[in-house]
């Protein structure tokens, strides 16, 4: 009902305008009727024609202060990476208006029934995660980190993620959680090999990823962010 009163000030407006311009001849006149008398009428009648939700729009929202904030020594760098394939999410959890509301997700990661998270430690101070916010393309998130060596579980971790979606968590030194991905914006991993020149350089791979067109930037995880993680298995 409320749609069809605000059709009908649309069509009044018009036809306002339409008798100005019959009665004057003044095209201006005319142009100016319509907005001036849908002015009017919305007074009148109470309705608006601006209301949030009616052309399915988003509407600017208040902005909220922040604060200056400072670190205490040694919260940098990131300690584990928890990946999951995002066919094992159960559904699309990570939502714009849930993060413009409250910033982060504080509820346990929804699953499916037996699935969990992989765990990579990668070599230490390597991990670096960015999230980029560009103004009509949504947000980006981006991954990197390295592990030393280059062996058989390598070869193998390598081809599992080939053109594969995931979704990833980064725990930093800190303990602090971070969500990169959503399940139908995933994260694809690239790769890198490198063989030292040099006996006292590294032997490691680079495992990269990124992606766009996210509808959130990275995401904090709350206290109550649980999830399942597979155990790593022991040290031969």
């Amino acid at each position: 009902m409320s749609n069809l009163k605000k059709v009908g000030l649309v069509i009044a407006s018009f036809l306002t305008a339409a008798l100005v311009f019959v009665g004057t001849g003044n095209v201006f006149a005319s142009a100016l009727a319509m907005p001036a008398s849908s002015v009017a009428l919305q007074l009148i009648t109470g309705v608006s024609l601006y209301e949030a939700g009616f052309s399915g729009m988003a509407f600017t929202v208040p902005l909220v202060g922040l604060k200056r904030k400072a670190q205490n020594p040694q919260l940098g760098g990131n300690k584990r990476i928890y990946i999951v394939l995002t066919e094992y999410l159960e559904k699309e959890f990570l939502k714009y208006a849930d993060i413009l509301e409250s910033g982060e997700w504080n509820a346990p990661i929804p699953l499916l029934a037996g699935k969990k998270f992989v765990e990579l430690e990668a070599w230490y101070d390597s991990t670096k995660w960015d999230s980029v916010m560009k103004p009509g393309a949504g947000f980006t998130q981006s991954l990197e980190f390295d592990v030393l060596g280059y062996d058989k579980d390598i070869a193998k971790l390598m081809a599992l993620l080939y053109e594969t979606p995931v979704n990833v968590i980064i725990q930093g030194n800190d303990d602090t959680l971070v969500y990169l991905g959503q399940k139908y914006v995933p994260m694809m991993f690239e790769m890198t090999g490198s063989s030292p020149v040099k006996g006292n350089a590294q032997k490691k791979v680079t495992f990269k990823a990124s992606n766009e067109g996210f509808t959130v930037p990275a995401v904090p995880l709350g206290p109550l962010a649980t999830f399942a993680v597979e155990a790593l298995a022991p040290a031969a």
